[in-house]
């Protein structure tokens, strides 16, 4: 999910009573979104699902950054040009597709997930972390539409110009038809929307949500020098494979997931070691030891025939799964009879 993530000035306060992040204060005469608690979405996850916790990816977005920290963030992902100075013909439509993978080096065959098996480790960059989830009702009525473009971004102004090419951008994506066949997709701006579409794409509302360890970083892991070793490798889901939806964050001022379903997939928690190499006398800054998820779809006869993973593999699309790592932003569902 590759991110277009510059200038002026941000009126932001820390909100009080256990806010899940700050508040943006809007430009005069614009509505300033409602974000919810963290209270208030421990309560709802706590009526559908009684004594499990939330995933990593959702809490997130309850960890509100402060001070010189929370400035470090917005220097990274957001903020500051008027949307007033803002025209379209400045915003580059860049689709973030949930589902297409930004580089071959992502995509692994289902082979490799063996124990003893060696990789270079590549897990994508997890899109804003810190964004704070709206209120159900607040996401319900924000038109989220490229049409509505202009009323959008003063909703949330000031943004930069880079926020804002984000944000064209990730609305593009939540617009464009579907890219497989079968795919069911949505964009889900509210933890109730989000646990809505899982449960309507699989039938059920008997549902488990997982995220990736936290062992994967913020920023990923790209190990070109670095060989990992398959250490541990365990089914999440039912072996002969099950239906499930994956739920990516997107960048966008408040939280924003890009969630499909790609079915059938096996799902994988990998344990990875890296491996030492004698000649390596610097110190790796990837991870010794990292805890992943891995999602394999396994029905790929209309997956892209161009990708040189089938030319690597030398296979066709259809005649084998592809597979790739959860990023430490990304929300796993499946139906709790097969997890």
């Amino acid at each position: 999910m590759g991110v277009l993530l510059f200038l002026v000035s941000l009126l932001v306060v820390v909100a009080g009573g256990g806010r899940c992040a700050a508040l943006v204060i809007g430009a005069e005469g614009t509505t300033v979104p409602s974000y919810a608690s963290t209270s208030e979405l421990n309560a709802y996850w706590q009526s559908v699902f009684p004594n499990r916790a939330m995933p990593s990816a959702i809490l997130d977005h309850c960890s509100a950054p402060s001070g010189s920290e929370r400035k470090v963030k917005e220097s990274e992902h957001y903020w500051s040009v008027y949307s007033d100075q803002l025209t379209k013909r400045d915003v580059k439509i860049y689709h973030n597709w949930a589902h297409r993978i930004a580089s071959e080096k992502l995509l692994y065959p289902e082979s490799v997930f063996t124990a003893g098996s060696k990789m270079n480790l590549y897990i994508d960059r997890a899109a804003a972390l810190h964004s704070a989830w709206l209120r159900h009702e607040t996401a319900n009525s924000i038109p989220m539409s490229t049409k509505n473009f202009t009323d959008i971004v003063m909703t949330f102004a000031p943004v930069s110009l880079a926020m804002a090419r984000d944000m064209w951008s990730t609305l593009s994506s939540c617009e464009h038809p579907r890219e497989v066949a079968g795919e069911q997709k949505a964009c889900a701006m509210s933890v109730q929307s989000m646990h809505g579409f899982a449960a309507s794409a699989l039938g059920t509302s008997e549902l488990r949500a997982f995220s990736t360890s936290l062992d994967v970083p913020e920023e990923g892991i790209g190990s070109p020098s670095n060989m990992y070793r398959v250490a541990a490798v365990r089914a999440v889901t039912a072996k002969a494979a099950a239906n499930t939806v994956t739920c990516h964050s997107m960048s966008f001022p408040a939280a924003l997931f890009y969630c499909h379903a790609v079915n059938p997939t096996r799902i994988y928690e990998v344990t990875l070691q890296r491996e030492k190499e004698d000649s390596d006398v610097t110190v790796s800054k990837t991870p010794a030891v990292v805890r992943a998820l891995a999602v394999c779809h396994v029905n790929t006869s209309a997956f892209d025939p161009t990708l040189m993973y089938w030319v690597k593999l030398g296979r066709k699309p259809g005649e084998a799964s592809v597979c790739h790592f959860l990023t430490r932003g990304d929300v796993l569902w499946a139906p709790a009879s097969v997890a």
